[in-house]
């Protein structure tokens, strides 16, 4: 990447005079904001004031009448009575003045000789609010030639008649005196900043001019540097524009230096690339940190390649996101050997399937990955129930329960096997043996060829064993040729599983290293199956974790929880939005009839988490809809969530709230955990509510409800707190 000294240099002087104008500017814009600030602050000001008018007024008397042409309230007359105004300056220091229609009767505004300004009249725009509108009136307004911030309020007799005006008003001059000081000082420190930064720039200025070129010469050395690395490096910054990159990268897209530069994915690449290339970049500047994917991209052949894109954000100096930094690694190749593997595999469970005598492979988890004809013949039992199983569900057919088999023995010495097998030979990794087993069909003699698999670095990884039924040959009367006869098929099964496990092992080597990568590329739905179940496993370890975790945090907590007024609506409409997603797909509305204005004492976190357990579980169960609604009862808010599923049993409406616990329809389930309704009373009990269930029956659905601390509005009469 190539920088332009000069331009460096031009921009940094730009930015210079920018800052210098923008601190001008700022100064006076801030100076604008105090004094309207000053302006809003002696509104207020006033506003207080008139309020210790109208009390002092009413501890006089109650109502205001005009007897014998002079204004009073109860029996205190007001006309050239100064105490109440002097007062109210006194303790406010804002002038004060009543008015009788729109004469003043009593004041503390003092003409320019001195005299107080009794028997002047009320002018300019509060005149027009007090006198012809009858409304009250604040703001600026010219008093005797003076600006007064100004509050009026009009006077009516008990019949509602306009008979006057009180008056509060402070004069602007006086009111700003101190802000125009302040303001001059600020204008002097602006300036002497001004000229001290200015100096500095240049300063600097100078200094980075010399570095300039020093920075130039570590920036082509990095280039070099990069350079040399043989895979294709490119780089980008926050925007996703394209910084830089490798002479390797110019070289596998087939663009140039200068078309690529400053461009964006979608000025260079198509647009299904870009979007993807877009999308992640996105991902990966939210959540900073490492990210790695499969996707594709143009070669400069044009042809499309299979890469792994290997991404990390940097930083700038300070601190913020600077962009990221992308390697590509070319799976193309290896893709293609993944599907040899995958034809290799099919060909070996071809072989499998029609070989005559009963066999079935097992990985080194001892799971069942092959289930051939034969062995279904003999045991009955289809590969569908069988594939994918573990913990020697194979040794079920054979002994009516779990346990190891010679497939699982075939390290053990030879004492040990002859406990439960018989005629046991062991040539190389093979073993061969018999035994009596008791199956549907009765009990028979079953014999057995076992051996081990291995991957090309001679691990194990897995074994494959035949069977045959010879309880016929056994029961037949001329042993020395029965006896010859199950030599020459020990020796021929012998021969023919080391010839297959040694052809296999090649092809095998990589199937067996590499499944836990192929779920999305198998075509056998048994696999996939298989796949799927272990990925669901992990999904129900996850779950688990979480719920588990949150039910430790909720039930070890030390001391009360800290309780603040909460919407109970706004908590509720939180948790929907979190479950939008499964409701859509579930096809089922959700329906929140709480009242905006009913509100809560509790903690914004647990309640949420409290909602998206009951929503979850509602969701999981409804058919058509859930409801949630909300009552207030004795200073109490009691809360239902509403489904129309499956219902429960009686004897379930305590127990569902049981760490662990599931109905029956629900203990295989790997999508629960047994804890969702155990959280929510936890959450419950802190916040010192009762949680119960009610469900009419079996498919009549469930109703959750609970109780919780009903919140009393404010002085002001809004409930506030978090979720308000």
């Amino acid at each position: 990447m190539r920088i332009d000294p000069k331009k460096i240099s031009n921009s940094t002087l730009i930015t210079a005079v920018i800052v210098v104008l923008f601190m001008s500017l700022a100064t006076e814009l801030v100076l604008r904001q105090v004094r309207r600030q000053e302006i809003l602050e002696a509104g207020g000001i006033q506003k207080n004031a008139l309020k210790l008018f109208w009390e002092l007024l009413q501890v006089k008397g109650n109502q205001f009448r005009v007897r014998d042409g002079k204004l009073a309230i109860g029996s205190y007359t007001l006309n050239g009575n100064n105490e109440l105004p002097d007062k109210v300056q006194e303790i406010t220091g804002s002038r004060a003045t009543i008015f009788m229609g729109d004469t003043r009767i009593a004041t503390n505004v003092r003409l320019p000789d001195g005299r107080r300004a009794v028997g002047t009249r009320l002018t300019g725009p509060a005149f027009e609010a007090i006198v012809r509108k009858g409304i009250p009136f604040r703001g600026e307004t010219q008093i005797l030639g003076s600006t007064y911030f100004t509050a009026y309020d009009p006077i009516r007799d008990p019949e509602g008649k306009l008979i006057g005006a009180v008056f509060v008003g402070a004069k602007q001059s006086e009111y700003l005196a101190a802000y125009q000081r302040t303001a001059l000082r600020i204008r002097i420190i602006n300036g002497t900043l001004t000229c001290f930064f200015l100096l500095c720039t240049f300063f600097w200025f100078l200094e980075r001019k010399r570095s300039e070129e020093a920075i130039q010469k570590q920036l082509d050395f990095l280039q070099v540097i990069i350079d040399t690395i043989p895979s294709p490096v490119f780089y980008k910054d926050a925007a996703g524009a394209y910084l830089g990159f490798n002479k390797i990268y110019e070289e596998y897209v087939g663009l140039t230096r200068d078309q690529m530069l400053g461009k964006a994915v979608h000025d260079l690449w198509a647009k299904d690339l870009a979007d993807v290339f877009w999308q992640k970049d996105q991902e990966l500047f939210q959540q900073p940190g490492i990210q790695s994917y499969e996707t594709s991209v143009t070669h400069s052949d044009g042809t499309r390649h299979d890469v792994v894109m290997n991404k990390a954000t940097f930083l700038t100096p300070n601190g913020s996101l600077g962009g990221l930094v992308g390697v590509m690694l070319d799976i193309t190749e290896r893709k293609a050997a993944e599907e040899e593997t995958r034809n290799a595999y099919r060909k070996m469970a071809d072989i499998l399937e029609f070989l005559p005598d009963a066999t079935f492979v097992v990985d080194q988890d001892h799971r069942v990955i092959a289930w051939n004809l034969a062995i279904e013949s003999m045991t009955g039992v289809r590969k569908e129930q069988v594939l994918g199983n573990g913990n020697y569900a194979y040794a079920i057919p054979f002994y009516g329960s779990r346990q190891k088999i010679l497939i699982d023995m075939l390290n053990e010495p030879p004492e040990t096997l002859e406990l439960s097998y018989s005629n046991v030979i062991r040539t190389g990794k093979t073993v061969c043996a018999e035994a009596k087993v008791g199956m549907h069909n009765g009990e028979r003699r079953i014999w057995s060829a076992a051996s081990p698999l291995f991957d090309m670095q001679g691990n194990q990884v897995g074994g494959i064993q035949t069977l045959r039924d010879v309880t016929e040959t056994r029961l037949a009367q001329e042993e020395r040729n029965r006896l010859e006869m199950q030599l020459e098929h020990s020796t021929m099964v012998e021969s023919l599983m080391s010839q297959l496990s040694h052809d296999l092992r090649t092809p095998l080597t990589p199937l067996f290293a590499l499944l836990p990568l192929v779920r999305r590329k198998v075509t056998d739905p048994s696999l996939e199956r298989m796949l799927e179940m272990c990925q669901d496993c992990v999904i129900q370890i996850q779950g688990l974790t979480g719920k588990a975790l949150d039910l430790v945090r909720l039930s070890g907590r030390a001391g009360p929880l800290e309780l603040t007024r909460l919407r109970l609506a706004g908590i509720a409409r939180l948790a929907l939005e979190e479950r939008a997603d499964n409701l859509e797909e579930r096809g089922i509305p959700c329906r929140s009839t709480i009242d905006e204005g009913l509100s809560v004492l509790g903690s914004a976190e647990q309640l949420t988490l409290l909602f998206d357990n009951l929503l979850s579980n509602a969701i999981r169960y409804a058919r058509h809809e859930v409801t949630i609604s909300a009552s207030r009862e004795a200073g109490l808010v009691l809360v239902s969530v509403k489904d129309d599923g499956a219902g429960l049993e009686a004897a379930h409406r305590e127990l569902i709230f049981q760490e662990f616990f599931k109905v029956d329809a629900a203990r295989h389930d790997v999508g629960t955990q047994g804890l969702g309704l155990a959280i929510c009373k936890s959450i419950v009990l802190n916040h010192g509510g009762r949680i119960w269930a009610a469900s009419p029956g079996l498919n009549q659905g469930t109703t959750i409800n609970f109780t919780l601390q009903a919140a009393e509005p404010d002085a002001t009469g809004i409930t506030r707190g978090a979720g308000s």
